[in-house]
């Protein structure tokens, strides 16, 4: 949050203390070096995934792409069938390279551009 310098105080909101959002925590030699949060946004199976962090000095390790495969794998694994993101303009190919694809033009979301991907869910 201090890194992205997005959210004036706090970036927790309503998701956070939801009993059905999904907190995800990665380590790394042990220790925490990323996550990502995950949440359905209806009853018929469409899921977010939102608050994708690593460690600057992780970003190159993979570990990212592991977080936001698990995501992916654990959202289908609850009956998700679709799973979308808002993504910074930098990260959008990084999502490509994952089976994302955009949806319509970037936007702005909280304040900066993003751009709108989903990712279909398997079982």
């Amino acid at each position: 949050m201090e890194e992205q310098r997005i959210f004036a105080r706090s970036d927790r909101d309503e998701h956070d203390h939801d009993p059905a959002t999904v907190h995800v925590l990665g380590h790394w030699e042990g220790r925490p070096a990323g996550a990502v949060r995950l949440y359905p946004l209806d009853g018929r199976g469409l899921w977010k995934g939102d608050r994708l962090a690593v460690l600057p000095a992780l970003r190159q390790q993979r570990l990212g792409e592991l977080l936001v495969r698990f995501a992916v794998r654990s959202a289908g694994a609850r009956g998700g069938n679709r799973m979308i993101a808002y993504i910074q303009l930098s990260n959008v190919r990084f999502f490509e390279h994952l089976g994302w694809r955009r949806v319509g033009d970037p936007v702005a979301y909280v304040g900066l551009p993003h751009q709108q991907m989903d990712v279909e869910l398997g079982p």
